[in-house]
């Protein structure tokens, strides 16, 4: 469906979705035939991320594994392949509505049969601004501060840097916390996963935008 991220879209098969703008994704599906995929900046690679300078040529792959899918980073990269803001070190099992960061490329990695432990995000439309009330978005874009897609060794914020950011107690944050995921659709994700993918989310629906971190 036109304007939608593209991993709320159905799909024959696993996929990784690269953001190649805010709200602006590009399907890329992964064949069960090919037991591998590249990522680089090379002209031969696979998935090619160009005006990259912190890309390496070869940087990551994308391989197959019996049932499923992991991302190999042993030493191919110099700047570090990440998942959900973890740098991988050798290699890691994706899992449904996994990030991966790749440079300043982000993909979305979705599979087609997620085991019961997996779980994607909801087909519903993203949030905007009036989604929200003028607490829960400050909160949200004192999370999002910190964070950029474009740095390594960039994270959101946690909940003890938004409370003495904005001058409350840690349990208001949290309580405001478990009502954006919800919004957000993020509740359901492994707790590892859902304040990155809250943060992308709310770039992704434009209710935070660069200039506002």
């Amino acid at each position: 469906m036109a304007g939608q991220p593209a991993w709320q879209q159905s799909a024959a098969g696993s996929t990784l979705a690269q953001q190649i703008g805010h709200g602006t994704w590009r399907e890329i599906p992964l064949d069960r035939d090919v037991p591998s995929v590249t990522i680089g900046r090379s002209g031969a690679a696979d998935i090619i991320v160009t005006a990259d300078a912190t890309a390496s040529r070869v940087h990551a792959i994308v391989e197959r594994v019996c049932d499923c899918w992991v991302i190999v980073d042993d030493g191919l990269s110099k700047n570090g392949t990440f998942v959900n803001g973890e740098r991988v070190g050798g290699r890691r099992k994706l899992r449904s509505g996994d990030t991966i960061r790749v440079g300043q490329s982000v993909f979305i990695f979705r599979d087609d049969h997620p085991a019961e432990d997996e779980i994607t995000i909801g087909q519903a439309p993203l949030p905007t601004r009036n989604s929200l009330t003028d607490a829960q978005y400050s909160i949200l874009e004192a999370l999002c501060r910190p964070y950029d897609a474009r740095t390594p060794y960039s994270y959101p914020a946690s909940n003890c840097q938004i409370a003495h950011d904005l001058c409350l107690s840690v349990s208001t944050v949290k309580t405001h916390m478990r009502a954006l995921f919800q919004i957000f659709q993020v509740e359901a994700l492994p707790p590892n996963q859902k304040r990155v993918f809250l943060v992308e989310r709310a770039l992704q629906s434009g209710v935070i935008a660069d200039h506002e971190r």
